[in-house]
């Protein structure tokens, strides 16, 4: 059903004594008259369209001329309201500002939509924040002993440090034979850091090692891509000489040569490569759409605040008179 159908257009003057209490309306009939298209009724200033009759129509499951009848009575005390100063009230104003603000985001994330499919620079944006999930690699989970000097250190000091990573090398070969009969538990949870029994055998092996003073780390470190990326929700770095030098490990058990990094000299065992995931590529904007177009509207908003901050004045003595102002908790 239209709006208008059957029902002459409305102007009418505002006052509340146009709409009596209980059912229907009260007071003089409205005067008639021809409005612009989509308005259905002119309360003073106010004008009242077919959208908001809609909705409540919708909202309260009444006919259209009830719901017309509502938003009129509505306008009405509206207008009345303001005539009488009840909208001069702080906290009013402050949720008619925050309605406005929420009512100006969703025209922003509408028009925000009608731009378009995601191009491919929106597309490159915000793979670099979902790589892990939309186009991962294969990682290189592993475990290292990393024999430690000063980056400055002397080429002596360098050879020793070399000397010891080669026994620490030689001391974890068994253990890199036993490693592949050694099955790695399975983590619950996408990313859990589970215990790997063939890390206790690495260290275990590591520390019956004279280190000749030298300072030894051992750690098992979280899969990295072959150009260094960890694969992990917060992300992070490794050097990718250590990234490159993990990459080249064939199967669980797989030892490095010695890897020299800024952190010393390395040694890497293998503990297992993660599968790549690769979306194809239309699947992927389909699944970014929503970030994309909140992306333009979060743009279109902050270019908007910015021009509208430029006839933004305040007190200079702004802040000081604030901080004597007591808030009630």
């Amino acid at each position: 059903m239209n709006v208008r159908a059957g029902v002459a257009l409305v102007s009418l003057v505002a006052t509340a004594a146009g709409c009596g209490g209980g059912g229907g309306p009260s007071g003089p009939p409205p005067e008639r008259g021809t409005l612009a298209g989509g308005t259905v009724a002119r309360v003073g200033r106010e004008e009242v369209n077919e959208g908001t009759v809609v909705r409540i129509a919708a909202a309260q499951g009444i006919d259209l001329v009830a719901a017309r009848e509502l938003a009129i009575r509505d306008a009405l005390f509206a207008s009345e309201a303001r005539a009488r100063g009840a909208t001069n009230d702080p906290e009013l104003e402050r949720r008619v500002s925050a309605a406005l603000a929420r009512r100006l985001m969703h025209q922003l994330l509408s028009e925000a939509e009608q731009k378009g499919p995601v191009t491919d620079a929106e597309l490159e944006r915000v793979m670099a924040r979902r790589w892990i999930e939309l186009d991962r690699p294969e990682g290189f989970r592993t475990v290292h002993a990393v024999v430690q000097f000063a980056e400055n250190a002397d080429a002596a000091t360098r050879s020793r440090a070399e000397a010891v990573a080669r026994a620490i090398h030689e001391a974890v070969l068994p253990v890199a034979a036993s490693a592949r009969a050694i099955t790695r538990p399975e983590p619950k949870r996408p990313f859990e850091d589970v215990e790997d029994p063939v890390v206790a055998s690495f260290r275990s092996a590591v520390d019956g090692v004279d280190k000749d003073g030298f300072r030894t780390v051992v750690e098992a470190l979280p899969p990295v891509t072959a150009d260094g990326r960890l694969i992990l929700p917060d992300g992070g770095t490794l050097v990718e000489s250590f990234a490159r030098a993990a990459s080249a490990l064939g199967a669980r058990g797989d030892t490095s040569p010695l890897v020299a990094t800024s952190y010393g000299v390395h040694v890497l065992l293998l503990l297992e490569r993660t599968p790549a995931r690769v979306v194809p590529l239309e699947e992927r904007r389909r699944l970014v759409r929503d970030e994309v177009v909140w992306g333009r509207a979060s743009a279109a908003r902050s270019k908007l605040l910015e021009g509208l901050r430029r006839g933004v004045l305040v007190e200079r003595s702004a802040e000081p008179l604030l901080a004597l102002v007591p808030i009630e908790r």
